[in-house]
């Protein structure tokens, strides 16, 4: 717990002074990597604070990379403000609920250098940024297949910030798919019904979308936020994957005076959701 507490004090001081510090980063610098022992894996892409020396930064404007990212959602090169923090806080507090931690990968590094939910042909704009997004998904990988080895099912989470609509938390599946072997398993109520991932988030007061009470299927989800790369890479759709699934928060729950306790409540339906869905698997 200390070392996470440490770590959101140590991700402020780094916002604070990030052009002075970016300046004498390794890859190792700019990827916060935690061991979990809990089969649970936060992600957080788009929260990074931090410049990288070297590395150009990449053009949203740029018509081939906006024709090449159209299927994962556009090019972008905005952070998801706070998203850095929500997950660490959120894998403090299941750490507290279950007295386990979880895995945690958070990207440091800014979005305009290196977007870390993209495939890596146009994921940054030059070689010298390969060694940070390697670095990011290789670990990603390392706790997927660590999972697969020790526990019977694991999830994967990954921690995003939006604006289309602040009041709600959007559901990244894509549509279902990279939650496959879960459905599998124990049926559409484990992501929607009153003990599901999204159920437990709504039960502890996110109004989440689509709704609970509509199909998983059938294209329910938003277009733009119903899971990008790094979901369909890790997801169970894949022989070599988990249960995964995108959470998109809305900027309310995001904003300085909210996201403690967005975070103590995101942690008590992940925790809820372990004990009915994860733990028992394990039995």
């Amino acid at each position: 717990m200390r070392q996470f507490v440490g770590t959101v004090l140590g991700l402020a001081a780094l916002a604070a002074s990030s052009s002075a510090l970016a300046a004498s980063h390794a890859p190792e610098d700019l990827v916060l990597i935690h061991q979990g022992a809990l089969p649970i894996i936060l992600t957080a892409p788009h929260g990074g604070r931090l410049d990288i020396p070297g590395v150009p930064v990449r053009n949203a404007k740029d018509p081939a990379l906006i024709a090449a990212s159209e299927k994962w959602g556009g090019a972008h090169v905005e952070g998801d403000g706070n998203t850095d923090v929500l997950a660490i806080r959120i894998a403090s507090g299941i750490e507290k609920l279950t007295g386990r931690r979880p895995y945690l990968v958070v990207a440091k590094f800014k979005r305009n250098f290196i977007d870390a939910n993209r495939p890596a042909e146009i994921a940054y704009a030059g070689p010298a940024a390969a060694p940070y997004y390697d670095l990011y998904h290789r670990t990603i990988r390392s706790f997927v297949d660590e999972i697969r080895r020790t526990y019977p099912a694991g999830l994967l989470l990954d921690v995003h910030g939006q604006a289309k609509n602040p009041d709600v938390v959007m559901r990244g599946t894509n549509n279902g798919d990279t939650v496959t072997q879960l459905v599998r398993r124990a049926g559409v109520q484990s992501i929607t019904g009153p003990e599901g991932l999204f159920g437990q988030l709504e039960s502890q007061g996110f109004k989440v979308f689509p709704s609970n009470r509509l199909s998983l299927w059938h294209g329910r989800e938003n277009a733009g936020f119903n899971g990008g790369y790094t979901v369909r890479t890790y997801g169970s759709q894949n022989a070599d994957g988990i249960d995964a699934a995108q959470l998109e928060f809305g900027t309310r729950y995001r904003k300085k005076d909210a996201v403690d306790k967005s975070a103590d409540e995101a942690a008590r339906a992940i925790a809820a959701f372990y004990r009915s869905y994860l733990e028992k698997a394990a039995r």
